[in-house]
């Protein structure tokens, strides 16, 4: 199991990802630069970190960018990367069978371990105990432990006072939102490479270049924008979604549109193209008004009035924040939803709310569990 593991990880490492350095992933980016410390001898968890984030941030992108970055510094680098129910179920099959003390002895080979979607563990009391095993075990040896979660520590359901201390001790840091104008720079990255994370199209899309410029090198691309292109830009980052990886599946499923309709990518084509695209509502905007409602403690039509009082600015910021995430709907939609108002009303307080939610644990604990309750009210809708 654990040689499969380990050339399974480095079969993944070795495929060529673009990285896009954005200024919300700085602070994490230069947390997991940690990794490449030389092994040192400890009884601490020093050699722990916890990266946190929203489903899509980049986490585990941004991990695997580290690995590599690692690599060519120290190229005979030992590592796996596991989301961690595989890694902990491997480790109840091994404790099942009575040979894990043989498999913890084979983890010790490691330089390092990247330990995916620690929240996929809630609940699990035998798999938690047997992971935090390894990894106390990993960390005493000087090894360098990197998992990854959508929850802070504390935010963890059902984990021991044990994880929690653990996760607490070592370096923790998480990926905000994308900004607007981050979301502006990854989207013209992206479609400059040819609408992937995947260099090699990048360069497959260079070879077919004519000329020079950014005007020749989106022109020649899979994906080919009406100019200027600059407007389609802000408007797909208006309009389109917020977390990296959703990003990124907009422009895979625009340019399969482009394959079958071949024509140049402008805001018309983009908006008919939307409105086809988008998914049929699996929760209504009245449902999430309702949620967002009760948890503020007040009525669902003051959330949606013209009203500017200052007790309903955060609770509207958080119900036009979670229709924006959770519907994909247009801000114009969403605008006229909230009282009628203009999307750039609403982009900026979208934006001011990504701007108090790293400084506002108690908010971001709010909207946290507001997401949760919302994605327990589309369960109820799908069964």
């Amino acid at each position: 199991m654990f040689d499969a593991l380990v050339a399974r990880s480095q079969s993944v490492i070795a495929m060529a990802e673009l990285f896009v350095p954005l200024p919300e992933q700085a602070f994490a980016y230069a947390a997991l630069s940690r990794l490449s410390g030389r092994h040192h001898q400890s009884n601490t968890v020093g050699g722990l970190t916890f990266l946190s984030g929203p489903e899509g941030s980049g986490k585990s992108f941004l991990a695997r960018n580290a690995v590599r970055e690692v690599r060519r510094q120290q190229p005979r680098l030992v590592f796996a990367l596991a989301g961690a129910n595989d890694l902990a179920e491997a480790l109840v099959t091994a404790d099942e069978s009575q040979s894990l003390a043989d498999l913890l002895e084979q983890f010790t080979r490691l330089n390092l371990l990247i330990c995916d979607d620690l929240q996929q563990l809630e609940g699990k009391s035998e798999h938690q105990r047997l992971l935090l095993e390894l990894i106390d075990q990993l960390s005493q040896q000087g090894t360098h432990v990197l998992i990854t979660s959508r929850k802070l520590p504390g935010e963890l359901r059902d984990f021991s006072p044990r994880w929690v201390s653990r996760c607490h001790g070592g370096l923790c840091t998480s990926l905000p939102i994308l900004s607007r104008d981050s979301r502006i720079f990854f989207l013209a990255r992206l479609i400059e490479s040819g609408g992937s994370t995947n260099p090699r199209k990048s360069a497959a899309a260079e070879q077919r270049r004519t000329g020079s410029g950014d005007q020749r090198r989106v022109e020649h691309c899979p994906l080919t924008f009406a100019e200027p292109v600059q407007p389609t830009v802000e408007w797909l980052a208006d309009h389109g979604p917020a977390s990296p990886r959703d990003i990124v599946t907009m422009l895979n499923r625009l340019a399969e549109h482009s394959m079958k309709r071949p024509s140049l990518i402008d805001i018309p084509l983009l908006q008919q193209w939307m409105s086809e695209e988008l998914p049929a509502e699996i929760i209504s905007l009245d449902s999430i008004v309702a949620v967002v409602a009760s948890e503020f403690g007040i009525e669902p039509a003051e959330l949606r009035s013209r009203s500017r009082h200052q007790s309903l600015i955060v609770p509207r910021q958080c119900a036009m924040f979670l229709a924006r995430e959770l519907t994909q709907r247009p801000l114009e939609f969403i605008g006229q939803y909230f009282g009628k108002r203009t999307h750039t009303t609403v982009s900026h307080c979208l934006s001011r709310l990504k701007e108090l939610l790293p400084h506002a644990p108690t908010l971001r604990q709010q909207v946290q569990r507001l997401q949760k309750r919302i994605a327990e009210l589309r369960r109820e809708d799908c069964a």
